[in-house]
């Protein structure tokens, strides 16, 4: 007999349960991309294949929705935040590079796996139900990529002073210099070359002081 205060746990709400299906499911989709059977994804989730359907509509959803959800640039933001703001600026572009090109490198595979998982979806209703995700989506990048900026530059407002440029075009340059680095290594790996990515102090650096040798006025001042 079940004493007082015990028995089944409520079940969450809707909203929750589909946000922890989803994150739990990430490793597996990750492991075995767009090929990953419904069983697989149930067994990730802890809950019967028919649970899962009760939730979903189908398996490449379930799957379309749990890439969507894990490329959220905002995910970045707490360790952008636990950067110490104090630090020289050369250090703090250093951890910042490190961590984004983590982050830029993790996103970049799970929108190939959404480029597989494309090619699955039929036209007709999901396809409109898809592009209606997709925009969705596209707000959501646009709202965390506007508050990582944010993140950015309070890290590094106290080093505005130091700049020749205004910070934002600064955090411009660091984009396209994170973007351009991950960019050349997954076409790298896609070509099957074994070339990684330039080291976070050549690409800060890069940043920081260009390609010219210092001048004997630069040594002098």
């Amino acid at each position: 007999m079940t004493g007082p205060g015990r028995g089944r746990a409520n079940p969450l709400p809707p909203d929750e349960r589909r946000a922890a299906i989803l994150l739990a499911v990430r490793p597996v989709i990750l492991a075995r991309g767009a090929g990953v059977t419904s069983r697989e994804l149930a067994e990730a989730a802890g809950v019967a294949e028919g649970t899962l359907f009760r939730v979903f509509t189908d398996k490449v959803t379930l799957v379309r929705e749990a890439v969507l959800a894990a490329v959220d640039p905002a995910d970045a933001i707490p360790e952008i935040q636990a950067i110490d703001r104090t630090l020289p600026l050369r250090d703090k572009l250093l951890l910042l590079l490190t961590q984004a090109q983590a982050h830029v490198g993790e996103s970049m595979r799970w929108m190939s796996l959404l480029h597989e998982v494309g090619r699955l979806e039929p036209a007709g209703p999901t396809g409109e139900q898809r592009d209606a995700a997709m925009r969705q989506w596209g707000l959501r990048q646009q709202a965390g990529t506007a508050a990582v900026t944010v993140a950015v530059s309070q890290l590094l407002d106290l080093d505005a002073h130091q700049l020749r440029l205004p910070l934002a075009d600064v955090i411009e340059l660091f984009n396209t210099v994170l973007l351009g680095a991950t960019i050349r290594t997954v076409d790298a790996a896609r070509r099957g070359l074994d070339t990684g990515p330039p080291a976070p102090e050549q690409l800060v650096d890069l940043i920081l002081h260009g390609v010219l040798a210092p001048t004997s006025s630069d040594r002098s001042s």
